[in-house]
């Protein structure tokens, strides 16, 4: 049985150990998001994996919050959106934590990211600006689903990836897809603590039938030294490659024999009506005839707060890819360099509505060609229910 699961039964018979009668306490609430973009290619640059993107024109979060005995709660929470066939849980698991008083839980089932701070903002009302991060969202030029023999079928897919609906190019951390796994969280002031382990890794997630052969473990290590200040690194090593490719694998190599690692880096800064974050992540895809890929991307936000209600926020990033040798024996990137900047004026309308405008500029630099520039204006509304 998969580390994974082991870890997600031994879990829930702990949880079930420690159960006393009490009257469950249920909670389902969601978040409405509408929007209107001027750019229908600006809207395709920021889609997610499931076909959805944050400036759909409608979207609908649902969230289902148990607390069904004293210690162990339960979380579900799933995506409406045009296009998707039924409900799917994108997130659905149980959160025990043993002893009262103390920041101590255990996770298991279809957990949020545990590496990076993006997680808990990928909502539209935690969410300063409407974009996901780069980094979390854009999908590189090498696939999951295809074993690719030499470089120049690599770089062909340089730019495109982004754009192709139907392919499984990988991202650097896919925010959109959580994985099966389980994990320890905790925090001892001024220290904050997170491990555990999932089937698929960050780029290609498997919470279903695991065809990748393997786990990948992962963490983040934190701290808040004073008030206003946290920072923190985090790392993430596993199995990437699906089984069904192993056939063209050099002799004597196996799927397992290929790992994608990361190494992220994270810091918050708050004083007053100012808040500022930023996150790097360093990612290391190892292939089977292409060599080691790598992938740098980052990026920093900020905001400014009125006490009207009102705020301004700035986010700029970066992806930058490693070279590679073509068979004319040119040296290239072997994606394209891609920059983005967002800004966005806020208005918190009522404790439940939130609303947004601004624009957002990606910059693509192809091989040899000029930059590509795709301008998006948008406009839109959150509401919680």
């Amino acid at each position: 049985m998969n580390r994974a699961r082991v870890a997600f039964v031994t879990l829930a018979m702990l949880a079930f150990a420690t159960h006393v009668h009490a009257e469950a306490q249920w909670k389902a609430h969601g978040i409405l998001d509408l929007g209107l973009v001027s750019s229908i290619e600006g809207r395709e640059l920021n889609r997610l994996t499931i076909g959805d993107s944050n400036f759909d024109p409608y979207r609908v979060r649902l969230f289902l919050d148990a607390r069904v005995a004293p210690g162990l709660e339960l979380h579900v929470q799933s995506i409406l959106h045009e296009g998707a066939w039924g409900l799917r849980a994108d997130g659905a698991y149980a959160m025990w934590t043993p002893w009262e008083g103390r920041d101590l839980s255990l996770e298991a089932g279809k957990i949020p990211w545990l590496i990076g701070t993006y997680a808990p903002r990928a909502y539209s009302d935690r969410n300063w600006l409407v974009g996901t991060p780069l980094l979390y969202q854009y999908r590189t030029a090498l696939p999951w689903a295809e074993l690719l023999t030499n470089t120049d079928d690599l770089v062909a897919n340089a730019g495109i990836a982004q754009r192709d609906r139907e392919a499984t190019f990988l991202p650097v951390v896919d925010e959109r897809w959580w994985d099966t796994g389980a994990a320890c969280l905790a925090s001892f002031a001024p220290w904050e603590f997170a491990a555990g382990i999932i089937q698929g890794s960050p780029s290609w997630p498997t919470p279903g039938t695991d065809n990748t052969p393997g786990s990948s473990v992962l963490g983040r290590i934190g701290v808040v030294p004073v008030a206003g200040v946290r920072a923190g690194v985090s790392a993430a090593d596993g199995t990437w490659m699906p089984e069904f490719v192993s056939y063209g694998l050099p002799t004597g190599r196996d799927v397992r024999d290929y790992h994608e690692s990361t190494l992220m880096a994270d810091l918050e800064l708050a004083r007053g009506l100012f808040e500022a974050r930023g996150e790097y992540a360093f990612r290391r895809w190892q292939t089977a005839y292409t060599g080691d890929l790598r992938v740098r991307a980052g990026y920093a936000e900020a905001r400014w707060t009125h006490s009207s209600g009102a705020w301004l926020a700035l986010r700029g990033e970066a992806m930058r890819f490693s070279d590679v040798a073509t068979t004319t024996a040119a040296l290239r990137p072997w994606d394209d360099p891609v920059d983005r900047w967002e800004g966005v004026v806020g208005y918190r309308v009522t404790h439940e509505v939130r609303a947004k405008a601004g624009v957002q500029r990606t910059v693509r630099q192809p091989f040899g060609a000029g930059r590509e520039r795709t301008d998006l204006l948008f406009a839109g509304l959150g509401i919680q229910f």
